[in-house]
Formats: structure tokens, sequence, C-alpha cells
């Protein structure tokens, strides 16, 4: 039984052999006994191993020259991978950019531009009635000076007695308004 198995399988084994291995192909002759000596396709071998040298020569030649190419196009292909990188991370940077402005909406701007006018508009109102008060102060210390010395009485908080950091903070609030 097993020899059967055995043949069978090898009978299938040689015709697949026959038909795909062993075949030999259209136009193919064995060389004819008659044949001289000097027309062997020995002998044309070597005429033809001059003609294949030069075009293995050529092919050489041609590879070198594609292998350079390929070099210069890798290194091409580098700097553009850098420079879509570089391109990436502008768009995403911009898109940032985009999304806060987006975030802040132009009414929460405007809102937040009234609420400072409105405070600016405060401190204005204090100042005024600051230099009111002042002037009024001015006015009524004038008239109880007894001696008449207008020099020596003190002229209030004007310009020549303010300081540097009060200077600074009327300087910052106004930057900020």
């Amino acid at each position: 039984m097993i020899q059967s198995v055995l043949d069978k399988r090898l009978s299938v084994w040689e015709k697949y052999c026959l038909q795909q291995c062993f075949v030999v192909p259209e136009g193919f002759t064995l060389p004819k006994a008659n044949e001289s000596a000097g027309d062997s396709p020995m002998d044309l071998d070597a005429f033809s191993d001059q003609e294949l040298d030069v075009q293995l020569d050529s092919l050489r030649n041609k590879l070198a020259s594609v292998g350079k190419e390929n070099a210069k196009l890798n290194r091409e292909l580098c700097s553009l991978e850098r420079q879509i990188v570089s391109s990436n991370h502008f768009a995403g940077s911009v898109n940032e950019a985009l999304k806060l402005y987006e975030q802040h909406s132009v009414r929460d701007m405007f809102e937040e531009l009234m609420k400072t006018a409105s405070e600016l508009r405060k401190k204005m109102e204090q100042l005024k009635t600051k230099r009111l008060e002042q002037t009024d102060r001015l006015r009524t210390e004038k008239m109880h000076i007894s001696n008449g010395d207008l020099f020596a009485m003190n002229h209030g908080d004007g310009l020549s007695n303010v300081t540097l950091k009060e200077l600074q903070e009327f300087m910052a609030d106004i930057k900020n308004v």
C-alpha cells in the first residue's frame, strides 16, 4: 500500500518535471557532428567576449552615474522633507494663533475695551475732583495768610512735588488705557 502511494506521487512528480523543468525551448538544435572545428560555438564566444566586456564597462559606468544621481536625489528628498517639517510647524503656529484669536472674539475684546474706558473715565473724574479740591484749598490758604507771603506757602501736590514712583504709576495707568 505504501509502495502504491509512493509510486503514484512519484509519477506525478516525474510528469511535472518533464513538463516544466526539462522542456527544450522551440528552435533549439544540437550541433551536428560534421561541423568544422573553426565554426564551433566556443570560437564564436571568444570574439563576442570583447563585445561583452565593452558592454559591461558601459553598464558599470551607467550604474555609477545612476548611483551619483540617486545620492543627489536622496539629498534633495531630505531637504524637501525638512522644508515640509518646517512648513508644518509654521502652519501649526498660525493655526494656534488663529484659535486663540477665535477664542477671544471681537465682542469680548469690545467689552474689555468698554470696561477699560469706564475705568479711565472714573480715574479722570477722581483726578479732576482732586485738582478742584486742591485749587479750592490753595484759594483758602491764600485768604488766610496773615503776613501776605505767597512764596512761603505750600502749593500742594503739583508736578514739582510728585515722586518718581507716582509718575510711573500714572504713566502705567495711561498706557493701560
